[in-house]
């Protein structure tokens, strides 16, 4: 080592025999908690361990600080970059760092400017996001089931408000949360109070009350978080926080802000005698109503039974005037029918079947045929005897005439073939004729169509409209190709316009 640096009495340290020193002599000049005011700069809070560090400075000097998460819960506000804050804690060396630090135990705000920077603060970032605007405010139940009153249990405004309830409405419970509302501690009880509601049933409405206080004491009211669990709160919440010239962040984000609890009590509940005096004025009107309404129902009822005693009358000479008719009817009915029925039988006996006009237009065709067989078998026996008659006189040894006979026998034999063939033709048009006849009475086209012959199997009876089918009676159904067994469900008729009945 060069001599001429250190003398032979210099003490040479270590750099952490120095800074131990150091310390050692901070806690010696600053044994106990100091107080420290100044403006906060360089701001950071290190997540997730929960950790402020910053810078704490005046005009002439600067100083580290921390404040470490288990004091930064007990803030009634949000450090922020250019505050002036009045500091509590112990004074330190750093010695990793070599740095001089302030561990913080409590922080406050340095004076009434700082309040009203904060509540600006807040105030206009709620603004930006709409939570101040009058849309959002929900309108207080008209008759609540349950009211939530969040406040302290030994405030004077716990009672004001239970003394407005009990002289209002008893009818309505009221559902006391407690909670610090001033202070530094304040802010961790009011979230505790506003997170209990959503599990609270039937509670239609929350109220925020405290008795009036200082600017310091109405701090917690400014804080983001505060404002935010206003607002997420499930039902409407009604602020009574301070005086009228008392206005925080809570009371604007608040449905409704009023000044004291005894206006928060009148404004949430409604006047149970005065709903009592409407319900007894609604009992006698109704009362009254249904009393004339009696009346009326049973003048009704008079007029009812004797219109129904008129009525029965009718009925019965009705009734007696309709078993008169009913008679007449059914022995004109009986008359026609037995009209009807001798008409029947008559046209039944008149009727005659299909099947036996076939059998009559076969046997006259076949009496036709049979008589043009004959006339032909005649003509032509007639035809031959005259030809051979004309060819013995040919053979006659008469020349003179020969020539004549011959033209005479070709005329005759001419005359008779067209004569025989004129004969033939008509007869052939009278057969086609009566056979076409036949044929449209035959019973095997319609057969032939698909349609059916419906017969009783017991008797081979044919099914007609005369003797029309019973309702339960087994058919037999015949088409050309096919045969079948029938069973009668129902039977319909048909009246056609010329007055005739058709199955």
């Amino acid at each position: 080592m060069d001599r001429d640096v250190l003398s032979e009495s210099d003490v040479v340290y270590t750099v952490a025999e120095l800074a131990g020193s150091i310390r050692q002599g901070i806690d010696r000049l600053y044994p106990g908690a100091i107080s420290l005011t100044g403006e906060l700069s360089n701001v950071k809070l290190s997540q997730p361990s929960g950790h402020y560090y910053f810078t704490v400075r005046d005009a002439a000097a600067s100083l580290r600080g921390v404040m470490f998460r288990s004091a930064a819960r007990t803030l009634s506000f949000q450090p922020a970059e250019g505050l002036k804050v009045l500091l509590r804690g112990r004074l330190s060396y750093y010695e990793a760092r070599g740095e001089v630090q302030i561990v913080v135990d409590r922080m406050g705000p340095a004076g009434l400017g700082l309040f009203f920077q904060e509540f600006a603060r807040v105030r206009d970032l709620l603004a930006k996001e709409g939570a101040l605007a009058p849309e959002r405010k929900r309108p207080l139940p008209e008759y609540p089931r349950k009211v939530a009153l969040i406040t302290s249990p030994q405030g004077a405004a716990v009672w004001d408000f239970l003394r407005i309830c009990d002289q209002q409405n008893r009818l309505v419970p009221v559902v006391v949360i407690p909670a610090r509302v001033q202070g530094a501690e304040a802010a961790s009880d009011l979230l505790r109070a506003f997170s209990e509601i959503p599990g609270l049933q039937d509670v239609d409405v929350a109220v925020l009350t405290r008795g009036g206080g200082s600017a310091e004491d109405l701090w917690v009211y400014n804080r983001e978080d505060v404002a935010r669990a206003i607002m997420n709160c499930p039902v409407p919440v009604v602020t009574a926080i301070g005086h009228e010239i008392d206005v925080s962040v809570a009371d604007l984000v608040a449905d409704l802000r009023v000044a004291t609890p005894t206006e928060a009590a009148k404004r949430v509940f409604f006047d149970g005698g005065q709903l009592v005096a409407v319900a007894v004025m609604a009992r006698r009107r109704i009362g009254g109503a249904f009393s004339s309404q009696v009346k009326e129902e049973r003048s009704r009822l008079r007029h009812f039974r004797e219109g129904s005693v008129r009525l029965s009358r009718r009925i019965s000479h009705m009734h007696l005037s309709l078993v008169r008719s009913q008679e007449a009817l059914s022995h004109e009915v009986l008359g026609d029918l037995s009209r009807m029925g001798g008409r029947l039988r008559d046209l039944s006996g008149r009727l005659v079947h299909p099947s036996a006009q076939i059998v009559r237009q076969g046997r006259r065709l076949s009496e036709r045929a049979g008589y043009l067989v004959r006339l032909f078998l005649g003509r032509l026996t007639s035809a031959r005897t005259d030809l051979l008659e004309l060819g013995r006189r040919l053979e006659r040894p008469d020349q003179i005439g020969l020539a004549t006979l011959r033209e005479s026998h070709a005329r005759l034999k001419r005359d008779l073939f067209l004569a025989v063939q004129g004969r033939l033709s008509r007869e052939v048009r009278t057969f086609e004729r009566l056979q076409n006849g036949l044929l449209s009475h035959d019973p095997g086209r319609p057969l032939a169509s698909g349609f059916f012959l419906l017969s009783r199997p017991e008797n081979g009876s044919l099914v007609t409209s005369s003797s029309p089918p019973l309702v339960g009676e087994t058919l037999s159904g015949k088409t050309r190709h096919l045969s079948l067994s029938l069973k009668v469900l129902g039977v319909q008729t048909e009246t056609p316009e010329d007055g005739t009945t058709k199955l």
